[in-house]
């Protein structure tokens, strides 16, 4: 079935040292403090007001370098096969990434948002910006289902990368 109506628009891109899937952080929190930065393109720009009183921000990206899928899947963080959507495997039937990073800087003139712990590869396609809300988003006592006994592998090895 296809979602009637449905338009992503890329609104901006990411600048950031990683070229290749191998070696990235596998989690925002993860990545080192990096050089790395969100760049939005000029019709879009206004947007950006009022987002530097934030700490952090959702980004949300087209994961273009990901090809195909399989519905069961064995993570970074694991050794056994466990099924996609209970995973954040970028190989996905809509790859569509969820970055939290921490802002450091947003220059709306310029269209530059400089953040720190981001985990996407340089060029990555942003399709959109949300606020990171600690009274919304926060629930300490959640489960983590297998990740409670998960490794603590903190970059991404090849297995994700593109099949051909």
């Amino acid at each position: 079935m296809l979602v009637e109506n449905t338009r992503l628009v890329q609104i901006g891109r990411a600048v950031t040292p990683y070229t290749q899937q191998k070696g990235t952080p596998i989690q925002p929190w993860r990545g080192e403090s990096v050089e790395a930065h969100i760049e939005i393109y000029p019709e879009f720009r206004d947007g950006l007001n009022d987002l530097e009183r934030f700490d952090r921000i959702w980004v949300l990206s087209l994961l273009h370098e990901s090809t195909g899928f399989e519905m069961r899947v064995i993570p970074y963080r694991d050794t056994l096969l466990r099924g996609l959507f209970a995973t954040r495997s970028p190989r996905r039937p809509n790859p569509i990434g969820m970055s939290l990073v921490t802002v450091d800087s947003v220059d709306i003139e310029k269209g530059i948002i400089r953040v720190q712990g981001i985990d996407l590869l340089n060029n990555t396609p942003i399709i959109d910006i949300k606020p990171y809300v600690p009274q919304f988003e926060s629930i300490p006592d959640s489960a983590s289902g297998w990740l409670e006994n998960g490794n603590d592998t903190r970059v991404a090895d090849d297995r994700f990368d593109k099949t051909d």
